[in-house]
């Protein structure tokens, strides 16, 4: 995106800060949505996707400590730059801000030139930086390795799961990539509302590409994870075809030889690599066994998690 891009929301209790920052941003062409207190811009940040946050530092709706820890926590936010607003210039609470997850801070009160300057270098920043999916928002391959890497060094329970849509690119041949951007939306919408119900705090979820999906959980939760995302991936999917494909339970299309073929309704595959069997000293390793599951469960027929019990 361009630095002029993408949402802010600005999260300031008091209405003349607010009005004042939101005419300077406005006025520079970007689209901002107001809130007034950490509950409430919470709320909006579960339902829209943002690239800033401008928020105050301590008021008393809004605690900015608390709000980036919060927001550095939850794999779908912890993209989203955060500004904090000071009132007070104690260097102590700056260092605090820091390293609670801001990326910068500004000193009441505002002088809009450097305001401005600040946000368009916090965006120009995150465009570079960022490696997140542009479709899903979701982290991608940069800093999936990266988990990957610190996890396998820390030698702590892990189950990687690598999720793909079987059947999605005759779907999308035959709706369109408008339909089949929806239908990538909502798995990932699956995955991520799945981990954060029934996983954990730490729980990792990136977008690799297309329909591929990679997951981190530990294997305690795993079972239960697999079986919520395929549950709700098979009683949602049908939604996403014409009455008459739903009712034969397939879609009729043209293969490469102009043969007509049934394709299926789309089905979820995913393949499982943990370390409780076995214990891996490298990345490539946890790849290739997830992949190689995920193909075998492809081959299946049906929504299906593989997970490698091998020694």
């Amino acid at each position: 995106m361009s630095d002029s891009d993408g949402s802010i929301l600005v999260l300031v209790e008091d209405n003349p800060t607010q009005e004042l920052l939101s005419g300077l941003l406005q006025g520079e062409g970007y689209a901002i949505i107001t809130a007034h207190s950490q509950i409430e811009a919470l709320d909006i940040l579960s339902r829209q996707s943002f690239s800033l946050v401008i928020l105050d530092f301590e008021s008393s709706r809004i605690k900015g400590i608390e709000f980036c820890k919060t927001i550095r926590k939850n794999f779908r936010l912890r993209h989203i730059n955060l500004i904090l607003l000071m009132a007070n210039k104690d260097p102590l609470n700056k260092i605090k801000g820091i390293y609670a997850g801001a990326d910068d801070y500004i000193d009441k009160p505002i002088d809009s030139a450097e305001f401005l300057a600040r946000v368009k270098a916090s965006l120009v920043r995150m465009t570079r930086d960022l490696d997140a999916n542009p479709l899903t928002k979701l982290p991608g391959n940069f800093s999936l390795l990266r988990e990957l890497e610190e996890r396998t060094k820390a030698h702590a329970p892990m189950a990687v799961g690598y999720l793909d849509l079987s059947k999605f690119k005759e779907f999308n041949d035959r709706y369109g990539f408008e339909k089949g951007d929806h239908v990538i939306a909502h798995t990932a919408s699956i995955i991520s509302k799945t981990l954060e119900e029934m996983g954990n705090s730490t729980d990792f979820l990136g977008h690799v590409g297309g329909d591929d999906f990679i997951f981190i959980t530990t294997p305690d939760c795993l079972d239960a994870v697999c079986k919520k995302i395929i549950g709700d991936f098979d009683t949602s999917i049908l939604s996403f075809y014409d009455e008459e494909d739903r009712k034969r339970g397939y879609i009729v299309t043209k293969n490469r030889m102009g043969q007509i073929s049934k394709v299926p309704i789309m089905t979820v595959s995913i393949g499982i690599a943990t370390n409780e069997c076995r214990k891996f000293s490298h990345i490539g390793e946890i790849i290739q066994v997830f992949t190689e599951l995920k193909n075998y469960a492809k081959t299946l027929g049906k929504s299906i998690y593989v997970k490698d019990r091998r020694k």
